[in-house]
Order: structure tokens, then C-alpha cells, then sequence
């Protein structure tokens, strides 16, 4: 699942060199494992050595073993590292210095940016010959997936693939019950909760000290922009700014059209109501979903897993045994009901190999190899999903049975570098939030497609990105009055070169059939 907001500060690259002696045997091969390629079942004398660079905070004990697993099983030897994000882009500085000096690791995360980038300076591999060696892989893998890693139609990386929404609007039942509110079903209702949640000593203690909306930032309110048939900023994005879309048939960007700024003044008057939590610009990890847990809060819009799994509910009810929290259907505007904005063309990340590799056959083989293995229905992709068979799950027919022991792998998200098969995972893991799982799936989002297009030449978007979001923020909370709303917008377009980044949305959009 996706992990967003977390800002973590600048620390030292982190090396885990993985030693393949010590690491147990695998305990049973999967009868039913997808099929692999001839270069995955191969056995050399001696273990081919790979390394493997990717972003995020480091392998557990027990990923460790599973990736020596697959080195077993592969004939590889693993040097998979990792480097903390950080506050700086650690990790992107770092890949953009290795790969400027020649020494790339063998597989490794990147950017669509970078993606981009790397590609016209011809230093990644083009992988689209190496496709067919993947049979696994092409199974898995859709043409919309494949078509977040191509870059003038040739694939320059294999993204990581679609995870779906784990997004819900959460509500306290019981503190409705007790303001004899209902639950909201249109925009306004749901402004008449917040307030009231505020307002009116919802948890009884003769203080007002209780919050209506939390969440992370101003993707708390994209129920809200959604209720107006626009959307701005989507989960997982790096600053929360405007997305592109299709409508009528033409690329737009969704800042710059008047929902936007319709719904930028409905949740301003939010805010000088005083109901949003003061905090919800800076709240980062589990401070938000900890909040609505210990009743400070009562609505709150966040994944599923930060409030539905079974030490949420139980922190929850040790607070109040009445109380409830329970999902909602996004509130209905002038512009529809969607629960937010999906973006389409996102992926958490991309796997590119380095051009180089075509010099170390056997090398690239085993990359080709190892990624095919991880990659749809079988043994591999079982192993990052769910650990060893016999000693993390059992299987009865194709029904994997969770054991004790599953509850150590953590999510063992770092080694899945192609992605999961994402419902199944899901249910397998947490049986008891099926319900939690398929409410957030179901609900109705807003598509959009901000990854597809290429930044134009010339065009700072880091610079435009962090000017929007400190404008749009400035608005939200009154400190620029919104009849120079319009004027933000003429900024946009001109020192921002708005229109440029909408040519190239219109030309990708083009190439990917969403424009006629």
C-alpha cells in the first residue's frame, strides 16, 4: 500500500548487503508457480552478482532472508540497498550521481522524471526486445501499466503496478447519534457535521476541544473539491497542486478551471469557522488517523488501513467503548460525488536497468530473470507477497492460509518492485477488513493523468508545483483574497508557462488514445 507524507529527515545511506550463506533453504516450491523463463530455472556454478538500489527506509530481518531466498533460487547473489527518501530527494540525488558517473547499480527505482531524463541521455535500457524473455511479467502486466514506463513508445522502464483506492471519508457514528445529526449525504450537510463537531461537545466533556475534519493536508478535503466535480492534489504526490485531465475532449488542468475556485471558497469558510484541525498542514505518520482514534476528531478522510485494522478499532474503543467510526459515501455538489482524484498514469515508482547491462549478458539475464520471477501468479510473487511456504502460509488448492509466523513479513513492500496482484493480497492479509477494503474500492474518483506528459523544455515545474501550493494555501486560509483568484491564474500561465505543460498533456493524450 501506498505510504504518503512521510518526510523523513536527511540521514546516511543505509547499505544492506545481503550474504546469501546466511539465509535457511526454502522449505517447498510452489507446484502451481507461474511460468518461468528459461534463464530463471538455469543454475551457474557460481551465484551471479546483482545489485539493487531502491528508496525507503531498509529491510527487515525477515526480508532480508526472503530476497536470500530468491538469490537461491535464481543463482544471484544480492546487493539490494536501500537510501531513505529525506527531506533533500536523497534517494533521486543519489541515483542522478551514479548514473552521471557510470556506476548504476544494476536494477534500480526512478522517477517519471527521471525516467524521462535518463532516456534522453540514452543511459537506461530500452527493454521492449527483452519483453518476450518476461513471459511472466507480460502476463501480469496490462498495456495501461506498460504505458507508464514507455517513453516515445518504447519501454524504458517496468513501473511499479497499480495499487487501487484505499481512500474513504470516515465519520463518528455515535457522536452523530448523540447531536441527532444524520449521516451527510450532500456538501453542505457534511460543512453543518464539521461545524458541529466543533461546535456543539460532541464527546461530552463541557470543552471545546474537538476538531471536525483531519487528514493529511489539503487532501483532506478532496471529498469536497470532488462534490464540485473537480479535484485538486491526488495521494502520494509530493506537493498538493492541480491535476491534469481530459474534458470535452481537451487537456485541462484542473487549478485553473472555476470548480476549483468554487470549491476553494466553500472550504475557506471552513476554515474561519475554526473546525479543521489547526494541525492539518503539518501532520505527518499516524498523526492524523491518531487523532480521530483518541476522539479528538470526527471526520477524517485517510486510508482505510489507518483506521480499520484491529489495533486502530481497539484504540478507538479503549477511548470510548461506544465509540464508532464508519465509512461514508463522498457528500454530492453542483459537480457530482467522487471521493477524490485517481491518478491513472501514477506509479510509486519505475525499474530501470542501465544501458551498460547489455555489456554483462549473463548479468542481464538474471535482472531479466529475477524481475520475471517476482511478476504474476506463482512461487515468487508468493514469496514478496506472503513470505515462505510451510513456515509463513499454507496452501489449500490456490487459497493461501495465512500461519502465524505471515504476521512478521510487515507489508515486505520494498522487495515487490513489480507490484502485487493487490486485492488478493489484500484480503489474504486482512480477512477481517474485507468490507473496510471494498467500500474504499468501489467508491467513485475522478481520473486523472498528471505522469503521462513530459515536462516542457524550459518549464521549472518544482518552481510552479511549490508556488501553487503555497498560493492555493494562502487562499484556503483568507490570507489572499479570492477575487485575485483569477489573478493566480494569469501567473500560472505566463511566468509559470501553463499553457506549454497543457501542449504536452494534449500531445500524450493523443498518444495514448484518451484524445481524439
Amino acid at each position: 500500500m501506498k505510504r504518503n507524507w512521510k518526510l523523513l529527515s536527511i540521514c546516511t545511506t543505509a547499505c544492506l548487503s545481503l550474504a546469501l550463506s546466511a539465509c535457511g533453504g526454502s522449505n517447498t516450491s510452489e507446484k502451481n508457480a507461474g511460468a518461468a523463463s528459461p534463464s530463471a530455472t538455469a543454475k551457474s556454478s557460481e551465484p551471479v552478482k546483482l545489485s539493487v538500489l531502491v528508496s525507503g527506509p531498509g529491510l527487515s530481518e525477515v526480508d532480508k532472508k526472503l530476497q536470500g531466498e530468491i538469490g537461491k533460487k535464481l543463482g544471484i547473489d544480492f546487493d539490494f540497498n536501500t537510501v531513505p527518501a529525506g527531506s533533500n530527494n536523497d534517494y533521486a540525488n543519489q541515483i542522478n550521481i551514479r548514473v552521471a558517473s557510470s556506476s548504476a547499480p544494476d536494477l534500480f527505482t526512478v522517477t517519471n522524471d527521471q525516467m524521462q531524463q535518463f532516456t534522453k541521455q540514452g543511459v537506461i535500457l530500452d527493454l521492449t526486445k527483452y519483453l518476450d524473455k518476461m513471459p511472466n511479467l507480460k502476463k501480469a502486466y496490462t498495456e495501461a501499466d506498460l504505458g507508464k514506463g514507455k517513453v516515445d513508445g518504447k519501454l524504458m522502464a517496468l513501473p511499479k503496478r497499480a495499487s487501487v483506492p484505499y481512500r474513504s471519508l470516515m465519520i463518528r457514528q455515535d457522536w452523530l447519534d448523540k447531536l441527532g445529526l444524520p449521516v451527510p449525504k450532500t456538501v453542505d450537510e457534511l460543512a453543518t457535521v464539521i461545524k458541529a463537531f466543533h461546535d456543539k461537545d460532541p464527546d461530552g466533556n463541557g470543552k471545546q476541544d474537538t476538531y471536525g475534519l483531519t487528514g493529511y493536508g489539503l487532501d483532506a478535503f478532496a471529498p469536497i473539491f470532488g462534490a464540485f466535480g473537480t479535484s485538486y492534489g491526488y495521494f502520494n504526490a509530493p506537493l498538493i497542486t492541480g491535476n491534469l485531465t481530459v474534458k470535452d475532449n481537451k487537456a485541462i488542468y484542473t487549478t485553473a478551471q472555476p470548480e476549483t475556485k468554487q470549491a476553494v471558497q466553500f472550504i475557506g469558510q471552513l476554515f474561519t469557522s475554526g473546525a479543521i484541525d489547526p494541525d492539518l498542514l503539518t501532520n505527518k505518520g499516524t498523526a492524523a488517523p491518531t487523532k480521530a482514534q483518541k476522539g479528538q476528531v470526527g471526520v477524517i478522510y485517510a486510508n482505510w488501513s489507518d483506521m480499520f485494522k484491529d489495533e486502530h478499532i481497539k484504540l478507538i474503543t479503549e477511548t470510548n467503548p461506544n465509540a464508532k467510526f464508519v465509512s461514508i459515501d463522498p457528500p454530492v455538489g453542483p459537480g457530482g460525488k467522487f471521493m477524490g482524484a485517481f491518478d491513472d498514469s501514477s506509479a510509486d515508482w519505475r525499474v530501470a536497468l542501465p544501458k551498460s547491462l547489455e555489456k554483462s549478458p549473463e548479468k542481464l539475464d538474471k535482472a531479466l530473470a529475477y524481475l520475471d520471477f517476482i511478476t504474476g501468479a506463482g512461487e515468487g510473487q508468493n514469496v514478496v507477497m506472503f513470505g515462505l511456504e510451510g513456515t509463513h502460509y499454507t496452501k489449500e488448492g490456490s487459497t493461501i492460509k495465512p500461519l502465524p509466523a505471515m504476521s512478521e513479513l510487515g507489508t515486505t513492500y520494498q522487495l515487490q518492485l513489480t507490484g502485487r496482484d493487490e486485492i488478493p493480497y489484500l484480503y489474504t492479509k486482512f480477512p477481517k477488513q474485507k468490507e473496510y477494503i471494498d467500500f474504499a474500492v468501489k467508491q467513485p474518483y475522478l481520473k486523472v493523468y498528471n505522469n503521462f506528459p513530459k515536462i516542457p523544455e524550459g518549464l521549472n515545474k518544482s518552481d510552479k508545483d511549490r508556488f501553487e501550493n503555497e498560493e492555493m494555501i494562502k487562499f484556503l486560509f483568507g490570507k489572499r483574497p479570492l477575487d485575485q483568484y483569477d489573478d493566480f491564474i494569469k501567473t500560472l500561465n505566463t511566468t509559470y508557462q501553463l499553457p506549454k505543460y497543457l501542449d504536452e498533456a494534449t500531445k500524450s493524450f493523443k498518444e495514448q488514445g484518451m484524445i481524439k
